[in-house]
């Protein structure tokens, strides 16, 4: 009967966390556009469900992130330059443009979770934790994004935008995950391990 209610809590947690990455996806508060950019909140609820989930379940919301950016390039009607690169019939090689929305969506599940554990081993103050968690994630994951972006589409007019992306998108990201992470996740966490079901690897 515990086994059951441990199952039950965790998959109920990624049950909401994947309806609130939904949710962000399929409003105007998953992306934010500031032409000619982008600027996105879902990377939060990803980061997230690494940090009290682990890995896997955070993986999953990775790539529910993926799958809805990949969605949201291909139906937007107003794209901006650099949104046009994640549509596969937009971009001029759709390959790219799914490797580009996808595995850095997933990497992002996965990666808090490593340098929370990581960093618990030194900063015992789980705020400060989270938040640097946060922090080094969402650079990961910029990072990835615009060197998908470099690697694939070198033809393309980047340059101009490239520094924009950087001080823009990374900054306002950045902030914003370490913000609302560790004040979502560390209540969370409480309750999932009242409950002993915290998923540590």
């Amino acid at each position: 009967m515990l086994n059951v209610s441990k199952s039950n809590i965790r998959f109920t947690t990624l049950a909401l966390l994947v309806a609130i990455e939904l949710l962000l996806g399929f409003t105007p508060l998953g992306f934010i556009a500031i032409p000619p950019v982008s600027i996105t909140t879902m990377h939060i609820p990803v980061i997230i469900s690494s940090i009290i989930l682990g890995p896997l379940f955070g993986s999953v919301i990775g790539l529910t992130f993926g799958l809805v950016s990949l969605f949201s390039a291909i139906t937007s009607a107003a794209l901006s330059p650099v949104s046009l690169l994640f549509s596969p019939f937009a971009s001029g090689a759709p390959l790219y443009s799914i490797i580009m929305c996808i595995v850095p969506r997933v990497l992002l599940g996965i990666i808090p979770a490593y340098v929370y554990k990581l960093l618990s081993n030194f900063i015992k103050v789980r705020t400060i934790s989270i938040g640097i968690s946060a922090a080094i994630a969402t650079v990961c994951h910029t990072i990835m994004v615009l060197g998908c972006m470099s690697a694939f589409f070198k033809a393309l007019v980047l340059k101009e935008v490239f520094l924009t992306i950087i001080s823009l998108n990374g900054t306002v990201e950045i902030l914003a995950a370490v913000i609302v992470v560790p004040a979502v996740a560390l209540p969370v966490r409480k309750y999932i391990i009242s409950r002993g079901t915290l998923i540590t690897s």
